[in-house]
């Protein structure tokens, strides 16, 4: 048996989730915090939580693979280190005042124009030769200027739903960075646990994220066999670096945006946007979805895979920098290796090999592409590619 929840995390100072860089970085620059916070730190919480339910032994469940403190494995319940149990992620957002936000496709265009705001998407061009041939490049729409990505701005479920099926967003739809939380730089210096007292030229610098009144962090979650209320309703966890404390509780049910009716006659194709960072292993290159290989079509360089059972032809993609995620393995004792992810947001615009969007949409949507899905990595929805975003016909 298996049950998805919805869990709520709400913190109750500031949160710090350190970006990839270790603190003693060349350079000694300040170190951000990444936000949300990457999985295996929510994964982290959870787990101890759990525990600490259980009245755990955490040096017994270290060294004692059998060590059952309810009659059953605790390992078998929340698993060792890249091992998740009974548990697994189906995605980490934030929430403002209970509503979902989901990131920015990175195909969202705005400008000002005489203190008006416009916005607009990427259209697909002809193609043009690169250094992996004839490629049809992302372009400002008619080719005007002043365009920008949506960065640092998330979408509420309503707003996402709009832009998927090809419409315009309002301004109510958009949530800023600055809506949702603020950054607050701190300073600190080592300390000498045997003693007690600040080590020498040990000086360092983080910026702490304090979410403001009414932000929280939503985590799907897939529970087999367990009953999660039991363990973490209304409980107080450590959240992130330096123990910073959060509140845990349960909702109702997970929420995904609904899918776009295809408009006969006006749809071309579809665009997979990540909701979640993704990580791929393709042989032609971590951006391309593993199944992928390179093909040519009307003399440009296309990429023909399958993903669910539907066949598919990549023309283009609208992709973020590289997220870079490592971490602490608390089972190890040493550094995570850093990988780099797809970042949210991120679009691939396809076409339907046998031309059926529709059923290629109810089979993609809210579903998972890419490696380890169980961290809830490669959330994907789909959006209609429609013709007057096409360009030139492929």
């Amino acid at each position: 048996m298996s049950a998805f929840k919805a869990l709520r995390l709400t913190a109750l100072d500031t949160l710090f989730f350190r970006e990839s860089r270790p603190f003693d970085a060349i350079g000694g620059s300040e170190l951000a915090s990444v936000f949300p916070p990457p999985p295996r730190t929510v994964l982290g919480a959870l787990r101890s939580a759990i525990g600490d339910a259980l009245g755990a032994d955490w040096r017994q469940f270290q060294s004692d693979t059998k060590y059952a403190p309810n009659g059953e494995r605790l390992r078998d319940l929340i698993g060792y280190s890249d091992d998740l149990g009974k548990l697994s992620l189906g995605g980490i957002w934030l929430s403002l005042d209970g509503e979902r936000l989901y990131p920015a496709p990175l195909f969202m265009l705005h400008r000002k124009e005489k203190d008006e705001a416009h916005f607009g998407r990427l259209h697909i061009g002809a193609a043009v030769l690169t250094n992996v041939g004839n490629v049809r490049l992302p372009e400002a729409p008619d080719r005007k200027h002043g365009y920008k990505p949506f960065e640092g701005t998330w979408l509420t479920c309503t707003g996402l739903e709009k832009v998927l099926r090809g419409d315009t967003p309002s301004n109510d739809d958009l949530r800023k960075q600055k809506d949702l939380f603020a950054k607050e730089p701190r300073l600190g210096i080592a300390r000498d646990n045997r003693t007690r007292t600040a080590q020498d030229n040990l000086l360092y610098q983080s910026c702490h994220v304090r979410p403001r009144v009414g932000l929280s962090i939503e985590v799907d979650i897939n529970v087999t066999d367990m009953d999660m209320d039991m363990y973490i309703e209304n409980r107080i966890v450590r959240l992130g670096a330096e123990g910073r404390m959060a509140d845990i509780s349960i909702e109702l049910e997970m929420k995904m945006p609904a899918k776009p009716q295809v408009v006969e006659g006006d749809t071309q194709g579809l665009i997979l946007v990540l909701l979640t960072p993704a990580r791929f292993e393709n042989n032609l290159g971590n951006w391309l979805p593993q199944s992928f290989v390179v093909n040519t079509l009307n003399g440009a360089v296309v990429w023909k895979g399958t993903i669910n059972g539907i066949h598919l032809t990549l023309h283009a993609a609208a992709l973020g920098k590289a997220q870079r995620e490592g971490g602490w393995d608390m089972a190890q004792k040493k550094p995570r290796d850093v990988q780099s992810l797809i970042p949210p947001g991120s679009s691939y615009y396809c076409t339907v090999d046998n031309g059926n969007t529709d059923a290629a949409i109810h089979a993609l949507h809210g579903k998972q592409i890419g490696e380890d899905q169980k961290f809830g990595r490669g959330v994907i929805v789909c959006g209609l590619w429609r013709n007057e975003y096409f360009g030139e016909k492929a």
